[in-house]
């Protein structure tokens, strides 16, 4: 979480678990990325990365679409649109 522009929006999610905010700063700013490619990234437990998804997602921060390639994979991002109206 060492972004300086994470760290600017990490108020938007001040009330979430540190595993979400870590998920959180790894999509910020960054191409949009698996659920496999999250836990890479953070070496967080799949468990753990599912749950930050949703509790991202619940307050209105990801975006998420199928891949077209794989149904079975979903890549994941943050909704700049958002972010940027709550800084």
């Amino acid at each position: 979480m060492s972004d300086a522009p994470c760290t600017q929006v990490l108020q938007d999610v001040a009330d979430v678990p540190s595993s979400a905010q870590e998920v959180f700063c790894a999509l910020y700013g960054h191409e949009p990325m698996t659920g496999a490619q999250l836990r890479d990234v953070t070496g967080l437990p799949r468990r753990t990365v599912y749950s930050a998804l949703q509790r991202l997602k619940d307050i209105g921060l990801l975006k998420q679409q199928l891949s077209l390639r794989d149904t079975r994979q979903t890549f994941f991002w943050v909704d700049s649109a958002q972010v940027a109206v709550r800084v």
